[in-house]
């Protein structure tokens, strides 16, 4: 599955329907607010590629991300290699 990435959002099409992590940009703050996963495809690491693919786009930016969605506060858990790039 490619991860694709339009205005404001990281996105890809599953087996289960469309999975989508939604950010805004202020300043050079990346605000992760949302992430959805259709029931049939939880717990395959569907929102954990969309994560990586938002944090890698944070990195090329130089941003910082701030975790408003609760699962990024719990991938940042997993992965406190990134806690550097979060506020």
């Amino acid at each position: 599955m490619e991860i694709k990435h339009e205005s404001l959002r990281f996105y890809l099409i599953t087996p289960g329907g469309e999975a989508e992590l939604l950010y805004r940009i202020e300043g050079n703050v990346m605000s992760i607010y949302h992430t959805f996963v259709p029931d049939t495809e939880r717990g395959k690491g569907t929102a954990e590629k969309l994560a990586v693919a938002a944090f890698d786009f944070a990195k090329e930016k130089r941003l910082k991300v701030r975790p408003d969605c609760p699962y990024i506060v719990h991938f940042l858990q997993k992965h406190p290699e990134l806690g550097e790039y979060a506020i």
